[in-house]
Formats: C-alpha cells, structure tokens, sequence
C-alpha cells in the first residue's frame, strides 16, 4: 500500500477526520468550509491540556536548573508534551516520512516543554520519540541547518532562549518565501504553516486593537506567552520596513473578515472599558 493511501486510511481515522466527516455528511457541509470549521476548533482549544488527545506526561529537569550539578541533584518538573499531534502529525508523514515526522515532533515537543518551565535533554527525546540518541543528535544537526533551533538542555544552556521555530517560519514569510519553500526547507505541512502565520496575524490584530500585554495575546490567541512575545518582536521588526510593512497589512486583509475575539470589539475595547496594556 502506498504511504499516501496509508496515511489517508490513518486521517480518516483521526479525530480530525472524524469531525470533518460529521460536518460534511452529517451537517452537509462543503470540504472548504468543514475544514475552516476544524481549524477553528482546533484554535480554540490548543491551550487546554485536558482537551487535547495524545499527549502524554514526564518528568525533566527545571528551565532554571543551575549547569554542571548530576542530574539527579537538580530540580525537576512535570510536563506534557502532545507525542500525536492528529492531522497535522498525518500530513507529516505522507509528505517528508518518518524521518520528517520525527523532526515535527522535536520542535514541537521541545518547545512545548520550554513553556512549561522545563528543558529536555537529548537522551529525553530519544526515549519520548523511540529512536536512538544518534538520530535525535543528526535531526538537530539537520534542523539546525535549515535555521531552526531545538531546545535541548545542551543548546539552552550554550545559546540561551532562542526563537520558537514557528516565529522563525513566520519570519520566513515575511521576508518573502513563499509556502512550498518553507514547508520544503522546514519538512511541515502547508497547513501547519498557514496556521502559525495566520496566528501571528491575529495576534498582530489584537495588538492593534489595544490588546498590549503578551499574557492577554496569549490567553486570546491560544498560545504561549513566550510564542506571543516572539510573534510581538516580529512585529515591530517587519513594521518599521515598508515592503514588509505591505506584506503585514495583506495578512490582516485577509483576516478580517474573521469574527472578533469574544470581550473585545474592533476598536480595541473590553465589554466594560478600554483594554489596559501591561496588565
């Protein structure tokens, strides 16, 4: 069977694929709008653990351990971290296979653990992923060459914090590649990369309305507070440029016909008064 047949057989399957299949043949819903649908969900309910099916949770060592102690002497944490990530995960694999899928979920899996105040170490990986350290060492040999960072306990404690590697697909965007080119460079789906650059826009539109403080943008937008802040320091780097600047505002064109956040009108007002930034 051909891995596109396989991976159609395992989206039909998913509990994306379910829902998609209620909205077209239960509610008579066009493909186009069921999966705008899908997505929306999707969005929704990104922030919510409990929601959210394939995650699973382990212990790593604290974003704020001191370097050089035993490892057994350092503070730990629990997190989760989503092992399946449903449709996106499915595309993956019938587009770039195993090995791309893989290093979908590296980026994902690392970063997801950095919001939660914890940092993996290599050999974390290896185990979460079942794979041997050699693989996890050559993906983030790989990805690193195509600009992207994964945050291992090593990497942070060299480099620091660096950008989530959705930010650095969006500043792909906005300096002007366009989605083949970064879906081939960075092994994702087209659809997970129009998702995170439609995220960077609605947290740009919420910005704009006077929506300031990166914890709101996060809770409205369902990120992460670091995402928010990544995608907000995008912002007022392309802002300033003109080029970039047009780039921007075709973006929120095409958003703007998306109803507005629930508490917030179009002017940038909270049901009650104006939004205060910093709060």
């Amino acid at each position: 069977m051909q891995l596109t047949e396989v991976g159609q057989r395992l989206e039909d399957k998913s509990l994306d694929g379910q829902l998609l299949w209620e909205l077209e043949h239960g509610f008579e819903l066009s493909p186009r709008e069921s999966g705008l649908i899908v997505e929306t969900v999707r969005s929704y309910y990104s922030q919510a653990p409990e929601a959210k099916s394939g995650r699973v949770g382990l212990w790593v060592v604290r974003l704020d351990a001191s370097v050089g102690k035993p490892l057994n002497e350092l503070p730990k944490v629990q997190v989760w971290v989503t092992l399946d990530g449903g449709q996106e995960d499915l595309e993956a694999y019938q587009l770039y296979g195993h090995a791309g899928l893989r290093r979908q979920k590296l980026l994902r899996i690392t970063e997801e653990i950095v919001d939660q105040d914890g940092i993996a170490t290599q050999e974390d990986l290896a185990r979460l992923l079942g794979t041997s350290l050699r693989t996890i060492r050559r993906d983030i040999a790989y990805l690193r060459g195509q600009g992207l960072r994964v945050l291992t306990r090593g990497a942070y404690s060299d480099i620091g914090p660096s950008l989530s590697h959705k930010a650095v697909i969006v500043e792909m965007f906005l300096s002007g590649s366009v989605y083949t080119e970064i879906c081939r460079r960075t092994r994702h789906s087209a659809k997970a990369v129009k998702r995170y650059v439609n995220t960077f826009g609605r947290v740009v539109a919420l910005y704009e309305r006077g929506i300031k403080a990166p914890e709101e943008l996060a809770n409205y937008a369902g990120i992460s507070k670091r995402l928010a802040t990544g995608y907000l320091n995008l912002y007022f780097q392309f802002s300033k440029k003109p080029a970039f600047k047009e780039r921007i505002n075709d973006l929120l064109g095409r958003l703007s016909s998306r109803p507005s956040y629930p508490g917030v009108d179009k002017g940038g007002m909270e049901k009650g008064g104006l939004v205060e930034a910093g709060r």
